[in-house]
C-alpha cells in the first residue's frame, strides 16, 4: 500500500515515506521492486504496528484472541474488509496472485497502484467502501452510541461547520496550517481568522456545543503548556554558556534582564511585578467565576495580550522566552482560574495530582502576596514546576538518559537542547479523512472548502442530534 501510494502521487503523505521512496528509485532501474522489507524499521509491523492497529480495534473493526492475534471482527469489520476487496479485485497484483511473491514487475504495481493507492477512496470503484467508512467514522451504523462514537461525529460536524463558516466569508482554510484557522480561533477565541488579523465571531451550533467546549480546554491546555515550555527552553539557553552548571537564582538573574521587562511592558504597560502583570489582565485579587469571564471576553484574538498574540512575539532569545512563558500563564490564570466551567469540573478527577491548569495556576495566588519579586516568583516556578516536574517525569518513565537537565551540588547542568513544539490536534488527519470521504475538498492552492455531500452529512448531523439532545 506505500508503494503504491508513493508511485501513483509521490507527492503523498503516507506511513514509510524514507523507506518506501529510494526502494521506488532503485525499481524504475530494475523494472521490478522488492516487497520485502521494514515500512518503520522501529516497528516490525510497520503502520500497522505503530498506528493503524489500535485504531482499527478502537473502532471496532478487530478482535484479538486470547494469544493476542488480531483477527477482522464480524460486521462492520467484515464488510468493509470486503468492499476494500472488491475494490482491488480486478488489479493484476490481485488477478496474478502477485501477493505470493516479494517481488514484483514494476509493470504491475504500475497496473495495481491506483487501487492500492490511500488517495484512491473517491473513485467510483471505491463508493461501497466510502460508504462504508461514512457509516463507521460517523457512527450511523449502530443504534448504541458510546460517548467516543459522538464526540468523533461531532468533532467531524466542527470541522465541516467551521469550513462552511469560513466559505460563506469568501475565506478557503489553508490545510498547511489548519490548527490556525479551525482550532485556536475557532473553539478558543470563537471567532474565524478572516485575513490580515481580522477576525469575524463564529457562533457553534447548540448539537455541537459540548464538543467545542472540551476542545476549548484542549487548546487551554496547548498555551499552558507552551507557557512552561518557553521557560524549560529559557534555562536551557542560559545555561549554554555555563556547563558547568548554574544555581538556580543566578539562572534567574540571567533572565530578568532589561530584555526581559521591555518584552513584557511593551505588551502589558505595568508589570514590574508579577501583581501588577496580573492586574494589567484584570485580575487584581484571587479570580473568581464572574472576572475569569470577564477576562475571556476582554482578551480575545484581537487582543495584543492574547496568547494568540503572545506566542508571536518569541524571538529565540531566553529573556523573550522567558517574557512570552511568563506572559501566557499570567493570562492563563486571569481566565481560568476562576472558572468553574463543567468542563474543568469534568476534567479534574481525571487528570488528579497531574500537571495541568487545576494543579499549576492555583500556585500562582502568591504572586498577589507584598514583597513578590519576579526574581521570588520566577525561581518558584523554575524549581517547582521546571526541575522538579523534569525530575518526576523522568524517574516516572525510567528514562534518564532522555533528560534535559539535571541537578548535582547545587547546580543545575544542561544535558541537551529542547525547542517548544506544538502538539498536534489531529485536525490534519482529520481534514484528510473527509477529503477522503468527499466531504471536503482541498485546492490544488490548499483551500479547504465543503462540497454538497458535506453539507448534506452536517444537516444530517445537526438534525438527527437535535431530537436526540
Amino acid at each position: 500500500m506505500a508503494l503504491s501510494t508513493l508511485s501513483n502521487n509521490p507527492e503523498a503523505s503516507v506511513v514509510g515515506h524514507d523507506a518506501v521512496e529510494p526502494r521506488l528509485q532503485k525499481s524504475s532501474e530494475a523494472g521490478e521492486v522488492d516487497t520485502n522489507f521494514k515500512v518503520l524499521p522501529s516497528n516490525g509491523m510497520g503502520g500497522y504496528g505503530q498506528y493503524y492497529g489500535g485504531s482499527l480495534y478502537g473502532l471496532g473493526l478487530t478482535r484479538r484472541t486470547e494469544d493476542g492475534i488480531d483477527k477482522v471482527a464480524s460486521g462492520r469489520g467484515q464488510a468493509l474488509a470486503e468492499a476494500f476487496e472488491e475494490s482491488v479485485r480486478a488489479t493484476p497484483y490481485c488477478k496474478q496472485q502477485q501477493f505470493n511473491e516479494s517481488v514484483i514487475p514494476l509493470p504491475i504495481l504500475h497496473k495495481s497502484g491506483e487501487r492500492f493507492s490511500l488517495d484512491s477512496l473517491n473513485q467510483r470503484y471505491a463508493d461501497a467502501e466510502r460508504h462504508l467508512l461514512r457509516d463507521l467514522f460517523f457512527a450511523w451504523d449502530r443504534p448504541d452510541l458510546s460517548d467516543t462514537d459522538i464526540f468523533r461525529r461531532h468533532t467531524l460536524a466542527l470541522i465541516l461547520n467551521s469550513v462552511l463558516c469560513y466559505q460563506k466569508t469568501g475565506v478557503a482554510p489553508k490545510v498547511s496550517t489548519v490548527d490556525h484557522y479551525l482550532v485556536y480561533p475557532t473553539y478558543y477565541y470563537g471567532v474565524l481568522n478572516v485575513n490580515d488579523g481580522r477576525t469575524t465571531p463564529y457562533s457553534v451550533p447548540p448539537q455541537l456545543a459540548t464538543c467545542l467546549g472540551f476542545w476549548r480546554q484542549f487548546s487551554v491546555h496547548e498555551y499552558f503548556t507552551e507557557g512552561l515550555e518557553l521557560l524549560l527552553y529559557a534555562v536551557l539557553e542560559v545555561l549554554n554558556l555555563h556547563p558547568a552548571g548554574m544555581k538556580v537564582e543566578h539562572i534567574c538573574d540571567a533572565l530578568l534582564t532589561s530584555t526581559f521587562t521591555a518584552t513584557l511592558s511593551d505588551t502589558f504597560a505595568k508589570a514590574t511585578s508579577p501583581s501588577e502583570l496580573l492586574g494589567s489582565v484584570g485580575a487584581s485579587d484571587l479570580p473568581t467565576e464572574l472576572t475569569s469571564l470577564k477576562a475571556q471576553k476582554h482578551i480575545g484574538a484581537g487582543s495584543k495580550r492574547s496568547e494568540w498574540s503572545l506566542v508571536d512575539l518569541e524571538d529565540g532569545s531566553p529573556q523573550v522566552a522567558a517574557a512570552v512563558g511568563i506572559g501566557l500563564l499570567a493570562v492563563l490564570y486571569s481566565k481560568w482560574r476562576g472558572s468553574g466551567s463543567e468542563f474543568i469540573r469534568y476534567i479534574a478527577p481525571k487528570a488528579g495530582s497531574n500537571l495541568w491548569i487545576g494543579t499549576m495556576l492555583p500556585s500562582l495566588d502568591h504572586w498577589f502576596r507584598p514583597g513578590t519579586t519576579w526574581h521570588i516568583a520566577l525561581q518558584r516556578l523554575i524549581e517547582v514546576f521546571i526541575l522538579d516536574q523534569h525530575d518526576r517525569i523522568v524517574y516516572e518513565k525510567g528514562r534518564l538518559e532522555s533528560s534535559w537537565l539535571h541537578r548535582l551540588e547545587g547546580l543545575v547542568i544542561k544535558d541537551q537542547d529542547y525547542e517548544p513544539v506544538d502538539r498536534s490536534s489531529r485536525h490534519w488527519n482529520c481534514i484528510m479523512i473527509l477529503r477522503d470521504l468527499e466531504l471536503l475538498k482541498i485546492d490544488s492552492d490548499g483551500g479547504i472548502s465543503i462540497t454538497t455531500e458535506g453539507r448534506g452529512m452536517l444537516n444530517r448531523i445537526l438534525k438527527t442530534d437535535a431530537k436526540n439532545s
